[in-house]
């Protein structure tokens, strides 16, 4: 009698993302699945790829490349730079005396960009950056593009042939899912699926992961190219179709109520490019205000904090697990004050070794300085601040159920705690006008001393957002894409009457705010692609 092959799957998180810290997504939904009794391993390919494309034997072959294209002297010494540092240890991102000098990090920084730059010359028009691809002329919002881009060779091609069939191979699965969470992973995830379809058509292919989730989200069909370079596309991502899948596989159960978390012993932490081991996890699932307007995360779960007793279990076993040390990414929408005074109180009490940094709202607790101690003393290093605007008009707008007082209050008190703050500010916002955006500067200027980082953006207009299906309300008088090539987006573009908020903003930003010596001085003309998950080391 034939004997019915073991149903193992493999969950692969695909290139590109930024080389500091595992991938959330596809590593969490593994050990999650395991929880449920699936047999199943995760693959960092993000990582795998990076090391791939960096190491010596790749880097000197494109050198050999550069060498006989023509390109300019001057280019191709910067880019033999970027390879002798990275070969000789200027991947030294592990150093943690390198966070204390911003002009060193940058310098290792460019030589990093630099030997990415190399490493993308075999491949004309293709720009590889920390975190990063650019195709030129394409866009990875187009699913035409995303299709053409699939059926050639390209920079992935080399790391699937060495590093991820050999690992299937040995590793017997069944199943392979890629979990797809930003969009500049799209173009290797569909890539991969259609060389997994050519060189091992006899493992079944699944794709899933929060860019899946919000695309079915939005409407988008996940049944037409190039979507159907997989056998299956799981489209919600909640813990009802993780379950179903699961007992497709042989699982039985429900999820356990705890952080959502990588197996702390599968990653390869020493591979990374951090001072310290940096943990993502999400102590709660969803967001628990759900209320801003330019926000689509009602499309999502209900807000979830994991279990009390769960979260101090998994801060012991992270510290067991790194007692030199670890910072904690935790990755959640928004980051409920009561669940990180436990998270405190936990690090504080038993002297655990870690820090920790993630999302929050601009609420009352964090003004008290006696709360902001407490944060600090149990390991906080770093608060992200969706600070937005200090239009007081703009914020009830936007319904962020927050004041100008109450943000400034909350800078104070946190940054007198030694807790850096590392704001997000969003221009371009409907029937915004410059009188409002010069209130934002003029905060930003009075507060300089208790910002450490600023993050500038332009709204783009999510789609589902209340914003988005009530634009009338908001003052917005037209909604249209950006134009044919973006029918993957998650974002349209809008007017408001003759104005078109987002380029007036960029035009001011360009000669206001980036002109503002409290500006600069914040930015200080730091090189990081990595941003805050780097932010929270840096002096």
């Amino acid at each position: 009698m034939e004997r019915t092959p073991r149903t193992r799957l493999a969950v692969v998180t695909p290139p590109v993302l930024k080389p500091c810290e595992p991938g959330l997504s596809g590593a969490a939904a593994a050990s999650a699945l395991r929880s449920l009794g699936v047999d199943a391993a995760w693959l960092d390919g993000a990582l795998g790829w990076f090391r791939h494309s960096l190491s010596p034997a790749n880097l000197a072959r494109c050198l050999e490349v550069a060498d006989a294209s023509g390109l300019p002297e001057g280019v191709r010494l910067a880019l033999r730079r970027g390879a002798r540092h990275v070969e000789g240890g200027a991947l030294a991102f592990v150093a943690p005396e390198l966070y204390r000098h911003r002009k060193r990090y940058s310098s290792a920084v460019s030589h990093l960009e630099n030997a990415l730059r190399l490493a993308s010359v075999p491949f004309p028009g293709t720009h590889l950056r920390v975190g990063d691809v650019e195709i030129k002329g394409r866009r990875a919002l187009s699913a035409e593009h995303l299709e053409e881009f699939a059926d050639r060779d390209g920079p992935f091609d080399a790391w699937c042939e060495d590093g991820l069939l050999p690992w299937l191979d040995a590793g017997g699965f069944t199943h392979v899912g890629l979990s797809l969470t930003f969009t500049q992973q799209a173009w290797a995830t569909f890539r991969l699926a259609t060389l997994l379809r050519a060189h091992r058509p006899s493992l079944s292919r699944v794709l899933a992961g929060p860019l899946v989730s919000c695309w079915s989200a939005v409407g988008v069909d996940l049944g037409r190219p190039p979507f159907d370079r997989f056998d299956r596309v799981l489209p919600s991502g909640d813990e009802a179709e993780l379950t179903a899948f699961a007992a497709e596989l042989g699982g039985v159960g429900a999820l356990p109520h705890r952080p959502w978390a990588v197996d702390l012993a599968e990653a390869a932490w020493e591979r990374y490019l951090a001072p310290v081991p940096i943990v993502p996890a999400a102590i709660g699932r969803g967001c628990y205000w759900r209320a801003c307007t330019f926000c689509p995360d009602h499309l999502h779960d209900r807000y979830r904090p994991c279990g009390r007793d769960a979260l101090g279990d998994w801060l012991h076993a992270v510290a067991e697990r790194f007692p030199g040390g670890a910072m904690l990414h935790l990755t959640d929408s928004a980051l409920a004050p009561a669940h990180l005074e436990r998270l405190a109180d936990v690090i504080a009490r038993d002297r655990l070794p870690l820090r920790w940094h993630g999302f929050v709202r601009f609420e009352p607790r964090f003004a008290e300085p006696g709360f902001a101690r407490h944060l600090a003393d149990g390991g906080c290093a770093m608060l992200q601040l969706g600070l937005e605007t200090a239009s007081p008009r703009l914020l009830e707008l936007m319904d962020k159920g927050q004041t100008p007082e109450l943000e400034r209050a909350v800078l104070r008190a946190t940054s007198a705690a030694g807790i850096r703050n590392h704001a997000y500010l969003l221009f371009g916002l409907p029937t915004e006008t410059d009188a409002e955006r010069e209130q934002t500067l003029a905060f930003v200027e009075a507060e300089g001393a208790h910002l450490h980082d600023l993050n500038v953006a332009l709204l783009n207009l999510p789609r589902g957002s209340p914003m988005h299906r009530h634009p009338q309300r908001f003052g917005i008088t037209a909604v249209s894409s950006f134009g044919p090539e973006t029918d993957l987006s998650l974002y349209d573009d809008f007017r408001c009457g003759d104005s078109h908020p987002r380029v007036e903003a960029r035009r001011w930003l360009d000669r206001r705010f980036y002109k503002s010596p409290v500006v600069r001085r914040v930015l200080a003309d730091l090189r990081n692609p990595f941003a805050a998950n780097h932010g929270c080391f840096l002096a």
